[in-house]
């Protein structure tokens, strides 16, 4: 029985989830292509192949060759007319002759003219695609975001992380990683709020945990009115201030009191015993 258990615990480690479908796949060639984008740590595309075909469609459908350029673009492999061209435009036979013979390039190696399949305002430049060029109902994978966005998604959550680093001057990397957490949080709390008002069965229950994870993670990550920005720091929370001071974030300006008659005296004593 231990024997059994310990070959199940590594046909385990050896799976690898999909961040499309969500699935864990044994991580073969036979559900993943090899991954050749630096961005990913993993030696395989953690998108697997079923997911990709479904994506790409079939080649008589609208938008076909934006899909495959999109697909070939995250996954660092060049676009090669003549290939493409031999291949019937099939993206299993061209995918799998440039996967065995053209390993070493990469997407900057493309001999495509990407003018001629511009029809979405897409901007092809190298190997850089814009995120904010697609159309909003579609969804696409975002590396940044860890997940499939739409473009006011990525507008919402690239502002809403622009004012918490306004807001709380995010230095460290476990807070960058918080602030990316809470904004997708914030973000889906949003969606849950908007369903909540149009009466959409659930969508109360759905608000209250979404809203519960988004306070949790801002509690973890200390992102409290009391930590706001340099502009409101208060004299009387001595800790924040003094905090504040030394990473020379806030510095106090001085503003000279008006001596009442005591202090006048006080200074004039202290004048005289010095002339004595």
């Amino acid at each position: 029985m231990m024997a059994l258990k310990k070959q199940v615990a590594k046909n385990d480690d050896d799976k690898i989830k999909c961040m499309s479908c969500r699935k864990l796949k044994v991580g073969s060639s036979h559900n993943y292509y090899l991954n050749k984008n630096p961005l990913f740590d993993s030696d395989k595309f953690e998108v697997c192949k079923d997911c990709i075909a479904k994506y790409i469609g079939n080649k008589d459908s609208d938008g076909y060759i934006d899909r495959v350029i999109l697909v070939l673009s995250n996954m660092d492999k060049p676009l090669l007319v003549d290939i493409w061209t031999s291949s019937e435009r099939d993206w299993p036979s061209y995918i799998r002759q440039i996967s065995s013979f053209y390993k070493d390039l990469n997407f900057s190696d493309s001999t495509y003219d990407f003018t001629k399949v511009n029809n979405n305002n897409v901007n092809y430049n190298n190997s850089s695609l814009s995120e904010d060029t697609f159309d909003d109902q579609q969804k696409f994978y975002s590396a940044k975001w860890m997940g499939e966005y739409s473009k006011s998604d990525i507008e919402y959550l690239e502002s809403y992380y622009t004012g918490l680093d306004r807001d709380f001057k995010i230095v460290t990397t476990n807070h960058k990683d918080y602030a990316k957490k809470i904004a997708k949080a914030s973000l889906h709390m949003d969606k849950c709020f908007q369903d909540m008002l149009a009466g959409s069965n659930g969508a109360d229950k759905r608000y209250k945990d979404a809203k519960e994870v988004f306070d949790t993670l801002s509690k973890s990550a200390q992102f409290s009115e009391s930590q706001r920005g340099q502009n409101d720091v208060s004299l009387g929370c001595f800790g924040v201030t003094f905090d504040q001071v030394e990473q020379h974030k806030w510095i106090p300006k001085h503003h000279a009191l008006e001596q009442d008659s005591y202090d006048k005296i006080i200074s004039q004593f202290a004048t005289i015993k010095e002339s004595v």
